[in-house]
């Protein structure tokens, strides 16, 4: 009899187990693969909004977060992170960061408490990431970097910094923070030593430092310098920063005085920047800017990345209307597809 039993809990067993491999793995969210688009809107309008498409944009779904949540996302949205298998789109003019499952865009949480004017959004570590604030903007001494928990999905702690942080990259054990000014102008890259969790270095760069990469051991700055409505209008500088020397400055190329070139990024080898409706096209390895263009844009560039062999400009338009999203091939600049997106479109997140 026990023999019996145990022959028909091994049967059980085995069945069970078959029929666990057997069940079918659960379905990803709609918005598991692909690329977000943050429509900043209009400043007061409160009509900020996400769109999604997929890798070459051959099709795109606009609005999803209110159409998923019956909800308007804010005003002002700026940027768009990731962690932990969630989406933190930082609305700079609500002053809070909304926090969605990233593959369905359904809302878990809003940070609200301890962000003043949030920029951007960078992972740091399993469960931590820094958003660049720019804290009242009458205030030149008060921008901070906020610590936030991504696991209780909350403000921790703020990190004091220079004047104006915006965008952030990360490598290895450093992350660099580029200080444009927010309203003001600075001049400033903050380095954050993510072991020792501190500011370790400030390196001077130009006016304006707007975007940055990192390729092999080298910190990438573009600087558009200072615009002509200023009164005061300096040139634009790309700097080119030895990570495994002290953060030394390797090389500065410079652009003419009337020249304030922005939306660095890199593809491969290549660096790309947008200049006056044009895209230029620069080896990592040049010892001097391109002398034309890559390629020719016919619009309101807003923003500019490159990811995985494509180019994705966004277009503002006339900032009231809907904007759009082109993507070109970033071998030979011939466009792949165009979509109408929201009001005026930023920043841009790649979730692969």
């Amino acid at each position: 009899m026990k023999k019996i039993n145990l022959l028909i809990a091994l049967a059980l067993i085995i069945s069970l187990t078959s029929c666990e491999k057997d069940k079918p793995k659960e379905d990803v969210g709609e918005f598991a693969s692909g690329v977000f688009v943050v429509n900043e809107g209009n400043f007061g309008h409160g009509n900020a909004a996400i769109s999604f498409g997929d890798a070459d944009f051959s099709n795109i779904t606009n609005d999803v977060y209110q159409t998923v949540n019956n909800t308007a996302l804010g005003d002002q949205a700026q940027s768009i992170g990731f962690s932990n298998h969630k989406a933190y789109i930082v609305v700079t003019g609500s002053n809070k960061i909304e926090v969605t499952e990233d593959d369905t865009m359904k809302r878990v949480a809003t940070i609200s408490s301890g962000l003043t004017n949030p920029r951007y959004f960078e992972t740091i570590g399993e469960h931590t990431a820094l958003v660049s604030c720019w804290g009242d903007t009458s205030d030149s001494t008060d921008d901070y970097l906020a610590i936030v928990n991504t696991n209780s999905d909350e403000v921790s702690g703020q990190i004091s910094v220079a004047l104006g942080p915006e965008k952030m990259v990360k490598n290895d054990d450093y992350l660099f923070v580029a200080h444009k000014g927010a309203w003001g102008t600075n001049n400033k890259v903050s380095v954050y030593d993510l072991v020792l969790k501190q500011i370790t270095n400030v390196i001077t760069v130009g006016d304006r430092p707007n975007s940055m990469v990192v390729k092999d051991h080298y910190l990438w700055v573009m600087c558009s310098g200072e615009p002509s409505w200023t009164g005061n209008e300096t040139a634009g500088q790309l700097y080119k920063i030895d990570l495994n020397n002290n953060f030394n400055i390797d090389a500065v190329f410079d652009f003419a005085t009337t020249e304030h070139p922005n939306f660095l990024s890199l593809s491969g080898d290549n660096i790309y920047y947008y200049l006056d409706g044009k895209v230029y096209k620069m080896n990592v390895n040049d010892s001097a800017l391109p002398t034309s263009e890559f390629m020719t844009y016919t619009g309101n560039a807003y923003n500019m990345e490159a990811y995985d062999g494509k180019l994705y400009i966004t277009d503002a338009v006339d900032y009231q209307q809907e904007g759009k999203v082109s993507v070109f091939d970033a071998s030979d600049a011939h466009l792949i597809n165009e979509k109408t997106a929201g009001i005026i479109p930023g920043d841009l997140g790649f979730h692969f």
